[in-house]
């Protein structure tokens, strides 16, 4: 080869910029000020009047509040019966329990709270009034149920830390999908598709290329952003599990917690099976040596197939579609990337025409095997339900993928033609090639950016098989002034939580914003959760399955109550055990 290699590749060191911003966006939270909190809404607002009041109390400050924190609340001149505050997710927000509904009255909320260095950061009171009496309970009933006045409204808002429904109905994408954790399995799977490929048309086409600085270069570059992102797509993966944050489940302690699902167990195997990879880019040579071939490619081609391994809900079939997919995607988008970065960088010898003949041999076995992997994954995940969003955004895939074969194909025949007839690669031969071959991978990498979107989503032809679900007992919630019923059932242990919600009669006027919040134990600190936009407005089922993220963090009595918008029909209290 004649003409020096360039040093750094621009999109790479532009992918490893983004990552980073993005990890450094997610872990960033401003600090608190060193003066008095400010409560900024409460639930009961602030000198309003209430039809009636079981609770939550909801008190939202401007700044970050300390775990040490008061609140007293009294009404006509009686103290009420009050659970410990409650920390919400935001940082920001009390929430305290009720042990019995308001009286008809003036009733006053006392605050004192801390900082975040458990300092004093002020106090407040927040008066209000209660129109109505509570209904008494009917001691006929269970003890641990509370039957509150049939269309009573709050004015409470939505507990911060929440989580939508992704098991019916498809085109939903989870709370904990959004954010960092498509960021980061976007960057891993692209940087996997173009260390694997690339090792793949060293082998089969170019083992020159291992004696170039700038393939040593290249594979090294995609190596740490493949390790760096798929340890950030792990941690990610982790927090989507517990329920906990970010920062935390980077810990490298904190990886044990991907072994309870079946797709944390894929990440935490991506993530050891790209380490290992480091034993090929350390010495790249070993990949074209036949005693050390195997060991050299085995590794990132796992690290490949756990692509496949994203949805728990997959069976045989879709994850046998799905592991040829990622490989021929892989072989096809990386061995492209690999190409215009690096063999097409400049006029050469006869090598680098061998290199550019011999991956126009595997492109096509390789495109053939991720549109025909493709197509069974479209009829089985969607079953003609195009009018879904996964749905829509698989067709939008299905059209980059068209164009990527139509460039890919008009590709592949110039080079037939052409390549045929030259031994060296000259500077205009080069510069067309790189041309052609990049439309082909930047269509690539858009389909692989759509590819992780599609994983964010629940695709209508997977839904939850009922009889897997780990479930307790059956609890009804009913108004029957209104006639309306729903049933909840849930594992009703620590950690992550299967979730069946039925609604079995609904109001003649319908349904609108049903929610389940599960209020934690008074005495524990960890974050309530609200499941909401469940999307039922007449009887059916939805599902949350563990994987998707409901996790409840304490052992103890949980008080779950159900909305309809800003209604509340109905609370009951539920024992969580250890497990």
């Amino acid at each position: 080869m004649n003409a020096p290699r360039l040093p750094a590749r621009p999109a790479l060191r532009g992918l490893l910029f983004f990552l980073t911003f993005g990890l450094v966006l997610s872990l960033w939270a401003p600090s608190a000020d060193a003066v008095d909190n400010t409560l900024v809404s409460s639930t009961p607002a602030d000198g309003s009047t209430v039809d009636s009041f079981s609770g939550p109390i909801l008190l939202t400050f401007r700044n970050p509040l300390g775990p040490d924190n008061d609140v007293t609340m009294t009404c006509n001149s009686v103290a009420m019966s009050l659970g410990d505050p409650a920390l919400q997710a935001d940082g920001v927000t009390l929430s305290i329990p009720m042990a019995a509904g308001a009286p008809k009255g003036s009733c006053t909320i006392a605050w004192l709270v801390t900082d975040v260095n458990l300092q004093p950061a002020g106090s407040g009171t927040v008066p209000f009034n209660v129109a109505n009496d509570p209904v008494i309970v009917d001691t006929t009933a269970p003890a641990s149920t509370t039957t509150l006045v049939p269309g009573a409204t709050t004015t409470s808002t939505t507990p911060p830390n929440t989580v939508p429904p992704g098991g019916v109905g498809g085109g939903k994408s989870t709370a904990s999908t959004e954010g960092p954790l498509g960021l980061f399995r976007l960057v891993s799977n692209f940087a996997l598709a173009v260390l694997f490929g690339s090792l793949v048309v060293i082998v089969v086409a170019w083992p020159e290329g291992v004696e170039y600085v700038l393939t040593v270069r290249f594979l090294r570059t995609a190596w740490i952003l493949a390790a760096v992102s798929s340890y950030l797509f792990a941690g990610a993966v982790g927090a989507q599990v517990t329920g906990g944050g970010l920062g935390s489940a980077l810990s490298p302690g904190s990886l044990v917690d991907l072994l309870d699902t079946g797709h944390g167990k894929a990440a935490l195997l991506r993530l050891v099976f790209v380490l290992a990879s480091g034993y090929v880019v350390s010495q790249p040579e070993r990949a074209i040596d036949p005693a050390s071939q195997l060991q050299a490619l085995i590794p990132p081609g796992i690290a490949v197939v756990t692509m496949a391994f994203s949805r728990p809900e997959f069976g045989f079939i879709d994850y046998a579609a799905g592991t040829v997919h990622a490989l021929g995607m892989s072989v096809w988008v990386g061995g492209l990337v690999l190409l215009t970065r690096v063999v097409l960088a400049g006029p050469g010898e006869e090598d680098l025409v061998h290199a550019v003949r011999g991956f126009s041999r595997i492109a096509t076995p390789a495109l053939i095997a991720t549109v025909a992997s493709g197509a069974i994954q479209f009829v089985r995940l969607d079953k003609g339900a195009l009018g879904t969003a996964h749905g829509f955004l698989m067709i939008v895939k299905v059209l980059f993928v068209s164009g990527m074969v139509f460039v890919g194909v008009a590709t592949r025949q110039f080079i037939s033609h052409r390549m045929t007839r030259v031994e060296t690669m000259s500077a205009p031969l080069a510069m067309r090639l790189r041309r052609a071959l990049g439309i082909e991978a930047g269509i690539g990498v858009v389909v692989i950016m759509l590819t992780a979107w599609l994983l964010a989503l629940t695709p209508p032809g997977l839904g939850t098989a009922e009889s897997n679900l780990d479930l307790g007992q059956n609890y009804l919630f009913e108004n029957t002034s209104i006639n309306f019923a729903v049933s909840v059932s849930f594992s009703e242990t620590i950690g992550p939580n299967d979730v069946r919600i039925e609604v079995i009669s609904v109001p003649v006027t319908g349904i609108d914003g049903l929610a389940i919040d599960f209020i934690p134990p008074g005495t524990s600190s960890v974050n309530g959760l609200t499941i909401h936009d469940i999307g039922l407005t007449k009887p059916g089922v939805a599902v949350l399955e563990k994987n998707d993220g409901f996790s409840l963090l304490a052992a103890g009595t949980w008080t779950i109550v159900v909305r309809i918008g800003g209604t509340v029909v109905q609370s009951q209290d539920v024992l969580v055990e250890s497990g």
